[in-house]
């Protein structure tokens, strides 16, 4: 679905097709961001969406105490700002790029009227959204019924994917801070760098600047059982 999630079962692919792509790509002004862009702020107003054409957005929510969680990450194909449709028009989340980026921004009318003249889209998104809410449900269980190591055995093996949209090595690796990490299984950076040391010490991935590499995703499956 253009971004990643925990869920097992739910694959990089996009639901959109590239002709429907290249619609929604047409209706929209194309943009260039750096890294710590944002395209998105919580409970600000929204009059937008993005088509995600290159580079890697993370989306997250900040709580009530200040505290972050990572919700997801975007790739190219994805769509971000869906919150424009609703009748409250704000947005639900942050979103911010990890990269650099380009994406077309699309105003809310206009996307409208896009569904309107192609409701195939529209039934697409029904997909996205149902597959982006069995994530959260997964991720909910999780949390309640898995310790933190076998949540994050479980992130790095999910983040590690090939994406069967680029060319990517045959060894899968992650390109998040300690603390994305945490925000995205809900703990502490701290627990995850002690976690991530004895990973690294087993010899099931290897560490360097802002990159994981999965050496031995096997052992890591094995702790998610």
């Amino acid at each position: 679905m253009r971004e990643y999630a925990l869920r097992s079962g739910i694959d990089l692919g996009s639901v959109l097709s590239p002709h429907e792509v290249a619609i929604i790509r047409g209706a929209g002004v194309e943009r260039h961001f750096v890294p710590g862009d944002t395209l998105q702020q919580q409970d600000e107003p929204v009059s937008h969406l993005h088509l995600l054409l290159s580079g890697r957005v993370k989306t997250y929510l900040i709580h009530t105490d200040g505290q972050e969680s990572v919700l997801r990450i975007h790739l190219a194909g994805s769509l971000i700002g869906l919150s424009a449709l609703t009748s409250r028009r704000r947005c639900d989340a942050s979103s911010i790029t990890l990269c650099r980026s380009t994406a077309s921004c699309i105003k809310r009318a206009d996307f409208v009227r896009l569904l309107e003249k192609h409701p195939e889209l529209g039934i697409k998104l029904v997909h996205l959204l149902v597959d982006r809410l069995s994530d959260l449900h997964f991720r909910i269980t999780e949390l309640q019924a898995r310790s933190v190591e076998h949540r994050l055995a479980h992130a790095l093996l999910s983040l590690s994917r090939p994406d069967p949209d680029t060319d990517v090595p045959a060894r899968g690796f992650v390109s998040l801070t300690h603390e994305e990490l945490a925000q995205l299984i809900n703990t502490r950076r701290q627990t995850v760098t002690a976690i991530l040391g004895r990973f690294a010490q087993a010899g099931w991935i290897a560490r360097s600047s802002r990159r994981i590499d999965v050496v031995d995703a096997s052992a890591l499956a094995q702790r998610c059982t």
